[in-house]
């Protein structure tokens, strides 16, 4: 298994449509809670694997500071016909309850149940952050 993350980005779905709805380099990271603690706002976890052909299950987990589990994703498995084949997936996560806002959540990605990847990603509460 020699599958590469191209590309993974954890980000609100209003926002990743007012950003223009596609993913880009200068796309920000980012969940928004409405009251803290409270239930985000529909967020997606995009990603792209590359680099390998063959089959292999990936999934994802959310974890907050200090690694405790906030969301476990379904695994799924994903076939890639050829070295130069991209595979893009897109989830979305609606009404998750978040304890804290906070700047070092992260997301892990496992592939063949090994950890792979991790990118970090705030969770702010409306009105903070704003550019």
């Amino acid at each position: 298994m020699g599958a590469r993350l191209q590309y993974a980005k954890v980000i609100d779905r209003e926002a990743f449509i007012m950003q223009g709805g596609h993913v880009h380099p200068a796309l920000e990271n980012k969940v928004v809670l409405h009251e803290d603690p409270g239930p985000a706002g529909a967020f997606l976890v995009l990603r792209a694997w590359t680099d390998d052909h063959g089959s292999f299950t990936e999934r994802w987990e959310l974890q907050g500071a200090g690694g405790g589990l906030v969301y476990k994703s379904t695994p799924r498995e994903l076939h890639l016909a050829t070295e130069t084949h991209v595979e893009r997936l897109q989830d979305e996560v609606a009404d998750l309850k978040f304890e804290y806002a906070s700047d070092d959540y992260q997301c892990v990605f496992f592939l063949d149940e090994n950890e792979v990847a991790r990118v970090q990603f705030p969770v702010e509460t409306t009105g903070t952050g704003a550019e």
